[in-house]
Formats: structure tokens, C-alpha cells, sequence
């Protein structure tokens, strides 16, 4: 029997979430799952992509209130009657809404963690925001869709080919099954979990938020676990993809156990399997010449990794190779490309998906005036 074996909310957007026992499924997803975020003055979202040290910042319910405490012992309660009622412009993911803002105690609290001038804003109860594929139903501040579907099965299946020490909360996501084979929810369509039936969307395509310790907030080595996703979950875009995006088409209730039952199924999205020829990647050393100026590498780590071991930043954003930010010019060597579309024309490679196979020269893309 195919059922649930845990459930998250995470209040905060890219704040710790927390366990429950059960949750109720309400207009925009569990209750008071991603009610809240942190944004720029001018309402664009901010995440633990960017400022990592956001995930060791916990969250706790009191009385209808949000907790959030810090590791060196500071909190704060967030009451949402002290929100303005004015409707803020806000944006998350190119996707424009309207939210409220927090008082400035609120405010101040989250800009001296970060550093820098931020906003905390409530979704509010009338929510304005529309998952993109499905404009009737109504999502929080959750990247783009209200539910997130995990499966252990999948979760062990990864761990048992991924170099580092996972943990299933890296992917943040909301309801995680047990019981079911590894990658069967790639054929389901539609499901029934307690009273609540459930549409799968689309796969959920991961980012670089999936490779830090949730505790310390530090990266994994080696880019994990994107690093040995990519290389049998990867499509024909290049994307990487892990859960399943859900939306719900009632409301009610969802416990620890409640069974899972597959209503309808569909064909399973295809992947292309990428993976590295035995002799491809290695622990050799070599040197890496980066503006002229030389360090030594070694054959096994991205260029990006060693590059950042050695303090030297590039841009970046995604880490998976689709964005191509840190895109370098190779000068001189080889490099074993861990996508399809990591080597570039005129000599163009995407540091965070290629690995040196032996003594390389780099040297940053010249930006058109």
C-alpha cells in the first residue's frame, strides 16, 4: 500500500519548515505553507539561492502567529494583522501579483540578517496570484505551483548513486510517500490522498537551492545532488527533474498514513541518460589558468566548484547548465561536458557543467558595450 509518510510547511518562503502529523489543503495550498516571503523594496522575491543562511532560520506557529528564531538564540513574532492593508506589487518567477507588506520592526529584523535592505510580505487572504498553466487555481508564494510530491523510493534510489549525504528535506517538499516503486508518480495523472484529489502538473525542475546542507547552509561538494540527477534525469532542455507538482481540485484534509490511491495514469515524461564513461571523470591533478593567473585542480570537480574553492567569482545562477551565466572562453586544454549543451561556439564552455581533463587556460566571456 502506497501511503504518506510525512508532511512540511514551510511558512517562510526558503525559511525551515515544519513537520506536522497533518495539514489542511485550503485555497492556495496547505495551510500557511509559503504565506509569507521575504522581497526587494520593490516586491521581487528573494530565496536561499541567493542569501543560503536563510535555511537555518526556524519557524514555529503560536497562536496563529509565525515564530521565526535564529541560530544565535534572536526571534521574532510575525503577527498578520500588523500587515498593511494597502495591495503591494510583488513578483515571483516573472509572475505578478499583488501582497502586504510587514511592519517595519519586521522589516528591520530580516534586513540586518541579510545585510541589506529587504521586505517581508503576507499573501494575504484574497489571493491574487494564478499558477500559470491553470488560471483558476490560486497558489501562495510557493515557486509555481501549491504541492510538491516526493517519494522515498526515489529518494533512496538517488542517495544510493549520489556521492554525498543527502537529506529528503533538501527538496522542500510538501507531502512524501512511501510504499510506491522508485519514479512511479513519473505515470500518474491523477491521485486521491484522505479526501483530496490531487492533479500532477508537470515534474519539478530543481535548481541549486537542492544542493546546500539544510542545517549549516553550506553546498554539498561536487554540486550534489544535481551533479548524478543530471545524469538520469535530465530531458532534452537540459532540465533537472525531481517531485512532482501537484494542485488540488478540493479542499480538506491530509494525515500521516492516509493511503495514496492512483486514479488516473499517463505515459512517463522521457530522460536522457547522461552518464559519464568510466575513464571520463578522474582524481588527477592539473592546473587551471584562470585570468592569467594559476592554480592547481583536479580532473573531477566543475570548474565553477574549484573556481569558487579558490575565491575567484563568476557570475552564475542556475548551476545546472541552462542559464548560462558563467559561460568562459577555453583558451587552451579539454574539458568532459556533463550536458549536452555545456560546450559552446567559439570556444564558449559552461563552467558549472564542464570538468577539466587535464591543464586548462579560461578566461571570462569579453561583454559586448
Amino acid at each position: 500500500m502506497i501511503t504518506v509518510s510525512q508532511l512540511f510547511i514551510y511558512p517562510i518562503k526558503s525559511l525551515a519548515g515544519i513537520p506536522l502529523n497533518m495539514s489542511n489543503v485550503i485555497e492556495g495550498g496547505f495551510e500557511y505553507d509559503r504565506v509569507l516571503m521575504i522581497s526587494e523594496p520593490d516586491g521581487t522575491f528573494i530565496t536561499a539561492r541567493q542569501f543560503p543562511e536563510l535555511l537555518k532560520l526556524k519557524t514555529s506557529i503560536v497562536d496563529n502567529n509565525i515564530l521565526v528564531s535564529t541560530p544565535h538564540n534572536e526571534s521574532i513574532t510575525i503577527k498578520f494583522d500588523e500587515f498593511t492593508e494597502s495591495n503591494e506589487p510583488t513578483e515571483v518567477w516573472g509572475n505578478h501579483f499583488t501582497s502586504h507588506i510587514a511592519p517595519i520592526r519586521i522589516n528591520q529584523f530580516f534586513s540586518h540578517i541579510l545585510q541589506k535592505d529587504v521586505q517581508l510580505r503576507w499573501i494575504g487572504t484574497n489571493l491574487t496570484r494564478r499558477t500559470k498553466r491553470y488560471p483558476q487555481t490560486a497558489v501562495s508564494f510557493a515557486d509555481g505551483y501549491p504541492y510538491l510530491l516526493l517519494n522515498e523510493a526515489s529518494f533512496n534510489y538517488l542517495q544510493q548513486r549520489c556521492s554525498e549525504k543527502l537529506d529528503i528535506q533538501q527538496f522542500r517538499s510538501n507531502i512524501i510517500i512511501q510504499g510506491a516503486l522508485p519514479f512511479a508518480e513519473d505515470g500518474w495523472k491523477t491521485i486521491k490522498i484522505g479526501n483530496v484529489i490531487f492533479d500532477i502538473v508537470k515534474p519539478c525542475s530543481r535548481c541549486v537551492l537542492t544542493t546546500f546542507n539544510i542545517d549549516t547552509a553550506k553546498p554539498l561538494a561536487n554540486n550534489e545532488p544535481l551533479n548524478t540527477l543530471r545524469y538520469f534525469r535530465s530531458d532534452e532542455q537540459e532540465a533537472i527533474d525531481f517531485g512532482m507538482n501537484m494542485i488540488a481540485r478540493n479542499f480538506g484534509s491530509i494525515s500521516i498514513d492516509d493511503p495514496v490511491e492512483i486514479l488516473e495514469r499517463q505515459p512517463a515524461k522521457k530522460y536522457i541518460e547522461f552518464f559519464p564513461k568510466d575513464n571520463q571523470l578522474n582524481h588527477e591533478q592539473c592546473n587551471i589558468t584562470f585570468e592569467g593567473n594559476t592554480f592547481k585542480g583536479n580532473q573531477q570537480q566543475t570548474i565553477l566548484e574549484q573556481l569558487e574553492q579558490h575565491n575567484i567569482a563568476i557570475p552564475y545562477s542556475c548551476r545546472v547548465g541552462i542559464c548560462g551565466k558563467c559561460a568562459v572562453v577555453l583558451k587552451a586544454g579539454k574539458v568532459a561536458p556533463l550536458t549536452q549543451s555545456a560546450i559552446k561556439h567559439n570556444h564558449h564552455i559552461l563552467a558549472c557543467s564542464c570538468v577539466p581533463k587535464g591543464d586548462i587556460n579560461i578566461e571570462l566571456v569579453k561583454q559586448s558595450k
